[in-house]
Formats: C-alpha cells, sequence, structure tokens
C-alpha cells in the first residue's frame, strides 16, 4: 500500500465490502483504532442515515454493525451486529439519534482536506502503537480531526470504541 494511506485504503475495502450488502447501511464512519483480544484493528461503525422528513434533513440512527480490520494486513476481521447498550449508551435503535452529514457535504474540499489529516493520523496512531512508541500525541491529532469530522450524535460512541477494549 506504498503511496496510499493505510486507514484510507481499509476505509474503501470496508464501503466496498460492508455497506453494498446492507440494505439499512447508509452511513459508515471515518477509521477508529480500536483494541479487542489484545490485538489492534481499524473499526468503522456503519448504520442508518436518511432523510425521512426533509424539515430535518440527513439523520441518523445509532450505528448497528461493527466492522474490523486487521492493522497488520489490513484484511477484514469481523463483522459484528452492536447495539446502544454494548456502549452504555440509552439511544433507542428505531429512533433517529441526530443530524448527519449527508453524503453532498462529506464532498466538500474542506471536509476531504480534515478527512484526509483524520487517514494521516490514524495510520500515524497504528505506526506508533505497532512500533510500540508513545502514540499520545498522534491520538490527541487524531481525535482532534475525527471530532471535527464526526456527527455530535456519534461522538459518545466513538469515544467507547477509539481505543476502548472490546470483547
Amino acid at each position: 500500500m506504498s503511496d496510499q494511506l493505510f486507514s484510507s485504503v481499509v476505509m474503501a475495502t470496508a464501503k466496498n465490502l460492508v455497506c453494498p450488502s446492507l440494505n439499512f447501511s447508509n452511513y459508515i464512519t471515518l477509521p477508529i483504532p480500536v483494541v479487542s483480544n489484545s490485538k489492534l484493528f481499524i473499526g468503522f461503525l456503519v448504520g442508518r442515515g436518511e432523510v425521512i422528513d426533509p424539515e430535518f434533513g440527513y439523520q441518523i440512527w445509532p450505528p448497528s454493525l461493527l466492522a474490523l480490520f486487521d492493522t497488520d494486513n489490513g484484511q477484514f476481521y469481523e463483522l459484528r451486529a452492536i447495539s446502544p447498550n454494548l456502549f452504555s449508551i440509552n439511544d433507542s435503535a428505531d429512533t433517529p439519534i441526530g443530524k448527519g452529514y449527508s453524503p453532498p457535504e462529506k464532498n466538500t474540499t474542506e471536509y476531504l482536506q480534515n478527512e484526509l489529516h483524520v487517514f494521516q493520523c490514524c495510520d500515524n496512531v497504528i505506526a506508533a502503537i505497532h512500533s510500540q512508541q508513545d502514540h499520545e500525541s498522534e491520538l490527541k491529532r487524531y481525535d482532534e480531526y475525527f471530532r471535527s469530522l464526526t456527527e455530535d450524535a456519534l461522538v459518545p460512541y466513538y469515544k467507547k470504541l477509539c481505543l476502548g477494549k472490546l470483547n
């Protein structure tokens, strides 16, 4: 994956592998470093997002799937069903949790530039962890860019997942 950012390649794979086969999955988050079974993965939260009422715009529901990719090789590892309960969040799975970024909003120059920064920072976090170096400064930069692009309603899920321990 020489010239390309590892996390961006994995995200493209996740979009092509997971989303087309699921008619209810309309959004996929940016890459999130996740620890599961003492191994480092790139995770993506997947869920429903759509416009039901034009007055409210593009709405998102709680994530219903978690896709994990191995950071050693970028290969798909697991797709698991999740619910707000897994994150100790009281959102209802069948009710929108807030406004989301619509696909056109994700195609602006500013969004795409910040998305590139997220990929770079995610790759730096992964590289630092793999080489057993301090990763806190890279994780802080990643967190800043990630939060600037993530829907407010998804932040609690992200906070519980980012480098959190999953079973």
